[in-house]
């Protein structure tokens, strides 16, 4: 017993020792954790980045042809705006100057000249030389991952209007190979064509459609007709396939379009002469209207031509007499749900709510009329491009009807209208046009706001007499509608975007 209350003191001892002594000792830190290279549960690392090869690297979504920012355009710069070299610029029969970021084209073309020419034929021959030429050769090829693309978009305007009917746009990807087309004949995303207006915008030119290949090297437009335009912004865009530029023979292998041919090989001096002669050429045998002496707000008793004048509309449009021509400021009605339940129906019945001039006269009653080859309509614009918004529509009795918006007539030459703010004469090719070559009723119709003056209507080359007793019988043509049955919701929508 002695032995265990011995052993029990001694141990109460040694506890009370052991904790004196952590009593007099300083408090230690505790001990830190110091990170280590190989947790337990390892931490994501980013992975090095590995070289983008053509596999893996991300295609340009478009490639920059010039933006001439910060551009003296007399003056070759040592890059493009892209990055690559422009090795040749040239600037052959104009003026050019930047303004405010864009380049201002003031084509001056040389005019025939026999000290130059010898004929008439040479000097057109030669046109590529002669024709106001802007163009750029950028080495496009020395883009990164450049490819053939689907749209080529210029930023641009005139300086009057209309001046698509005065340009060519041409290019050659290499030296043995050559596109060119007239502006005014090239084909827009939508289908439609060029046409230039005093305001800025943006053309989306499909160049399959229009007879180009996907990419370039050279780039030109030039004027065969004195114009001035202005120019902002070129690109490509959309890339539908690579290009191979290890030599100019894999360059060519890519191009599947048919070559068009260089600038002289179209038909300048038609082109030319087109706008020349279009007045003195087609003299009108059966004329409508020449609105002299005309108040247009009172119906006459009869119209010039003689015959009598039985209808005389003027809806949603202010119309005066402007010196023997009548101007027409179109005031088409906007939605409004209290007259059209719905968007559907307002669009159904586009007839009604469009501006509308409109003129039904008795030709039937002339003597000797024909059905005729042409319409001419000489006509200018508040501010150019109004064809954009003006429906031409007619029947010629009750039971037809035929409407074409105004920019998707034909004319003489081939081409579509383009309203500018001077006076110009139409020439409009009837049958290509889906009209047929005579009407009592005649209308000039607007979808959206717009200003226009008309000086003389009137039917021109006869074709093929006309039975009064069956006129019916002498229209081949198949209708194409009334003015609603025309997709005119669409065409403002195209405004729009514009």
């Amino acid at each position: 017993m002695k032995k265990v209350l011995a052993f029990v003191l001694a141990a109460c001892m040694i506890l009370a020792l052991v904790a004196c002594v952590q009593a007099t000792t300083p408090e230690q830190p505790a001990p830190v954790e110091t990170p280590t290279e190989a947790p337990a549960v390892e931490q994501p690392t980013e992975a090095p980045a590995e070289p983008e090869t053509p596999e893996t690297a991300e295609a340009p979504s478009e490639f920059l042809w010039d933006n001439f920012d910060d551009r003296d355009p007399n003056n070759k710069p040592e890059l493009a705006p892209n990055g690559v070299n422009i090795w040749w610029d040239n600037w052959a029969n104009l003026r050019a100057k930047n303004e405010d970021g864009a380049i201002k084209l003031d084509y001056r073309p040389k005019a025939y000249d026999p000290e130059d020419y010898e004929t008439e034929e040479e000097y057109f021959a030669a046109a590529g030389d002669w024709m106001g030429n802007w163009g750029e050769a950028v080495n496009m090829w020395a883009l990164d991952g450049i490819s053939w693309c689907k749209y080529l978009t210029i930023r641009i305007k005139g300086e009057a209007g209309g001046e698509e009917t005065s340009l060519i746009m041409d290019w050659h990807p290499e030296d043995s190979k050559f596109f060119a087309a007239r502006f005014s004949d090239l084909v827009l995303k939508d289908g439609s064509h060029p046409v230039i207006t005093t305001e800025w915008q943006d053309l989306v030119i499909d160049l399959e459609a229009s007879g180009f290949p996907g990419m370039t090297n050279a780039f030109h437009i030039r004027a065969f007709a004195p114009c001035v335009i202005w120019i902002d912004e070129i690109v490509f865009s959309e890339p539908v396939a690579p290009i191979d530029a290890t030599s100019a023979e894999t360059i060519l292998a890519g191009i599947t379009v048919p070559e068009t041919g260089k600038p002289a090989e179209l038909p300048i001096k038609e082109y030319l002469g087109a706008a020349d002669n279009a007045e003195a050429s087609v003299e009108i045998a059966y004329l409508w209207d020449n609105f002299d002496d005309r108040d247009p707000n009172n119906k006459p008793e009869l119209a010039p031509n003689g015959m009598n004048i039985w209808w005389d509309n003027w809806a949603n449009v202010r119309g005066k007499n402007e010196d023997g021509a009548i101007k027409l400021d179109y005031r088409p009605k906007e939605y409004d749900p209290e007259d059209y339940e719905t968007e559907e129906e307002y669009f159904a019945h586009a007839g009604d709510w469009m501006g509308n001039w409109g003129e039904a006269v008795n030709m039937w009653a002339i003597e000797g009329i024909s059905y005729c080859k042409y319409l001419v309509i000489r006509v200018k614009g508040e501010v150019g491009g109004e064809e954009a918004k003006l429906i031409m529509d007619w029947h010629p009795e009750d039971a037809k009807f035929y409407a074409a918006r105004f920019s998707d007539l034909v004319l003489a030459d081939g081409s579509h209208p383009v309203l500018t703010t001077e006076w110009q004469t139409l020439v409009i090719d009837l049958e290509a046009s889906g009209f047929p070559g005579m009407t009592n009723a005649f209308h000039i119709r607007a979808f959206a706001p717009c200003v226009i003056w008309v000086d003389e209507i009137g039917f021109a080359e006869p074709v093929a007499p006309i039975d009064p007793e069956n006129v019916l019988a002498g229209i081949t043509l198949p209708e194409t509608g009334k003015p609603g049955d025309l997709p005119i919701k669409d065409y403002l929508a195209e405004l729009v975007t514009e």
